[in-house]
């Protein structure tokens, strides 16, 4: 298998690696088409598990794939490509920085000569490829594919089941950055085990809700397709209100498409093939205009 390293740098100086693999064999219609998957919260573009199987399975069915990182990749990480190196990782990531790293990203797939990008995202790499393309949408971006993305909604959490330990840290992070100590890092467990600054907490799961990927699929254009896992949706706040929430945007969305996982969780254990082999067949429906 053919494997090349690459890098990128975006507008704002970041350099970011990632991998690319060549289709085996493409045929015409797949050369000129490569998939951009984004990784997860605390991932990196090397990390096993459902990307590296969504990986190994388009390479062998005819398209190429670029697996690459974001400025959030792994959980603390440092920046390179300005004069002093910058704190990097989920602790200390903007979400919306995204659109810088994923406008970049694109850039170099053209730049190799791809005119047709397909962004994909896990988890967290999910919310980013729906927010960026809401926020920056690039011509050459056809589909857009969410792998279990969560909810970032302060509500949800609030009125969930497990609000409690998400109260405490709301109320936590809240007093940090009141008293200026918003850069201090703390350890919360809820929506999931994480170091964050206080102030990225409350940039991330504020009442604000930025981040919450529901409004903002009716400002993409392109080819739309969800995964969500039932196992998420009945244990998970970030999840539970998904499929409903699509379903009533899909009254007045035509591009947008939802499969639903029976008994998959957030990471597809013992279902790892099955999201790549959904989002082929349904990107070759929406390519050959028979959705």
């Amino acid at each position: 298998m053919n494997v090349e390293l690459i890098q990128t740098k975006t507008s704002d100086g970041v350099l970011l690696d990632g991998s690319l693999q060549r289709a085996e064999g493409p045929t015409a219609s797949s050369k000129s088409t490569a998939w951009l998957l984004v990784h997860g919260t605390g991932s990196n573009f090397y990390s096993s598990g459902v990307l590296q199987a969504f990986a190994e399975q388009l390479v062998r069915g005819g398209p190429s794939v670029a697996r690459i990182n974001t400025r959030g990749h792994d959980i603390i990480s440092s920046l390179s490509g300005g004069r002093t190196p910058l704190s990097g990782g989920a602790a200390f990531e903007s979400i919306a920085d995204c659109v810088h790293d994923l406008r970049a990203w694109v850039g170099e797939l053209i730049r190799r000569d791809f005119s047709r990008v397909v962004l994909v995202g896990h988890s967290m790499g999910g919310v980013k490829a729906i927010f960026s393309q809401a926020h920056d949408p690039h011509p050459n971006v056809v589909a857009v594919i969410g792998v279990s993305p969560p909810r970032f909604c302060h509500a949800e959490w609030q009125s969930s089941p497990q609000a409690a330990p998400f109260c405490d840290h709301f109320r936590h992070a809240t007093e940090l950055v009141e008293c200026g100590r918003g850069d201090e890092l703390m350890l919360v467990q809820q929506p999931l085990p994480l170091w964050l600054t206080a102030a990225g907490f409350l940039a991330k799961y504020g009442p604000h809700d930025d981040y919450d990927f529901i409004p903002l699929l009716s400002r993409l254009t392109c080819p739309t397709l969800l995964i969500v896992g039932t196992a998420s949706v009945e244990s998970s706040p970030a999840f539970a209100s998904v499929p409903e929430a699509v379903r009533q945007l899909q009254a007045s969305q035509s591009h947008l498409h939802l499969e639903l996982v029976s008994g998959a969780n957030t990471g597809y254990t013992g279902h790892l093939d099955t999201p790549a082999r959904l989002a082929s067949e349904w990107f070759a429906s929406v390519a050959s205009g028979s959705d």
